[in-house]
This record gives structure tokens, sequence and C-alpha cells, in this order.
């Protein structure tokens, strides 16, 4: 049984999984090692501490109950492994939600505990610099409304990678369940990943668009361009075999595939192992 230690008190984690017995790769930062240990003088305020280092976070603050009246709530559900908006987490295992600005995001618990965090994952170098929040039976909700358009990642720092998702805000999304079928987007995640050899992913394109496709190293410098101008509206399959534009191997290390379409870009992370 794992425990997470707040002060005095202990959270027992009696409701999520093991990881290992599920089949799924252990997070850096859950195991029985992780400890919440609050800040002195900040209420709410609180350190994940575990072998894999150190991250803050904040209990998820009660929820506003304005826009239930006056907007569009989309609804995010906390599963045990999975962030789920769309009920189907094999197909889907990582969200990509469209929602008009004024949106409210509702992150919703249904089992476990985890960080609702902002960031691609824990290497993400942005990570938590907007906000980090707890979920857990007595922090159950968090909404956050947004107002302009945008596009983020998210995670829980627990159950990472496979944990993780998507909101880009948009003018002139329809109104309904948050995801459009006419949406450019990864329709495939980059897999295998981690990668020895060959990454395969897909996108789709709801029309005939401009894409740049790129794959960069985390300071933005780009190591290989796999599709520069227009294609056809429907998905479309590429690869990345690990090489660069002048043909060389990249080193072991952490990538990500850049995709930009009509304005709007989105990365995808890999890793490569050599």
């Amino acid at each position: 049984m794992r425990r997470l230690l707040v002060g005095l008190t202990t959270l027992t984690l009696a409701t999520m999984p093991s990881l290992v017995g599920a089949g799924l790769p252990p997070s850096r930062f859950c195991g029985p090692e992780t400890r919440v240990v609050p800040v002195s003088g900040e209420a709410g305020l609180f350190r994940i501490v575990s072998p894999a280092g150190g991250r803050t976070a904040r209990w998820a603050p009660a929820r506003p109950a304005a826009n239930e009246r006056t907007g569009q709530i989309v609804t995010i559900f906390a599963r045990a492994f999975h962030f789920d908006a769309d009920n189907n987490v094999i197909d889907t295992e990582r969200d990509t939600v469209i929602v008009a600005p004024g949106t409210t995001i509702r992150f919703q618990l249904a089992a476990g505990v985890h960080t609702v965090t902002n960031g691609f994952d824990s290497g993400d170098p942005t990570a938590e610099q907007s906000f980090s929040y707890l979920l857990d039976t007595a922090h159950p909700v968090w909404d956050t409304t947004l107002t302009i358009a945008t596009q983020f990642d998210y995670f829980c720092y627990f159950h990472e990678p496979v944990m993780a998702g998507t909101i880009i805000v948009r003018q002139n999304v329809d109104v309904g369940s948050g995801v459009p079928s006419g949406l450019a987007t990864f329709s495939r995640l980059p897999s295998p990943n981690p990668a020895r050899g060959t990454v395969d992913f897909a996108i789709t394109l709801p029309r005939t668009a401009s894409v740049q496709l790129e794959v960069v190293d985390l300071a933005g410098r780009r190591m290989r361009t796999l599709q520069s101008g227009s294609l056809t509206g429907g998905e479309h399959a590429f690869h990345w075999d690990g090489r660069t534009d002048r043909g060389g191997s990249v080193s072991s290390g952490r990538y990500q595939i850049r995709f930009t379409t009509d304005g709007a870009t989105q990365t995808r992370a890999v890793t490569m192992l050599r």
C-alpha cells in the first residue's frame, strides 16, 4: 500500500492500482518513497518529494459555480491512469480537446490521486509554471475558464507519461462535446517511445492545408524536416528514423515533433535511445 505523507496526516493511495501490475511504465514520481510535504507559511502549497526530485503543487481550489449557468463546461475525468474527455482511454490515450474561448474545463477526479500540471511532462522546462493542482477525495474538482485563444499540454506527475492531454482554445468552435470533427492534430502518437530506431506517428487534417512538420531538440534547434508544404485533408502517416537532415544519427535524448498548420503549433515528445 502506497502512502503520501501530508504533515502529520497520512494520505492513503489504496485506490490507486499498481503501475507495474497494470503493465504500465512506472512514473518517476510514483512510488512508495514519494511524499507530499507542506510548505511552511503557504496555505495549500506543498512539495512532491521523491528520488526523482521535488516538484511544487497546490490543493485544487473550490470550483466556481458561475459558468454552470453562463457558459459551456467540458469535463475531463482523472481516471486511474488517464485523463479522459471522450470516454475512450483505449483509442485516445492522450486526449486533445478543442474548445471556444469562454469555456470552462472541469477536471473531475474519478479514481486515485493525481496532479493536473501544465507542461508536456516533468522534463518540460515550463512544467508547473502556470498551474499544478492535486486532485484527491477532499479536493476532487478543479475548474478553469479559458478566455483567450491558446494551446497547452498538461500531465499527472504520478502517472506520466501515460496520463497527459492537450487543450486547444480556438475561435469558431461548435458548441457541443468540445471536440469538433474537423480537427488538425496528431491522430497517432509517436511510437515506440522511447525508441532505438524508427518512430511512427500520424497527423490528420480537416481540409487541404500547408503543413510544417519538424523534429527539434529541447532548445528548438531543427534536427529534421519531415514535411514542408501542402497536404490534402485526411490522415497522413509519417516516420522518423532518428536521423538529421544531413543524414547523421541524433544523440540519445528527448526531442519534439513539431506540427504547425493554420497558424497553430502542436508538439509531441519522443525519446531516442542509442
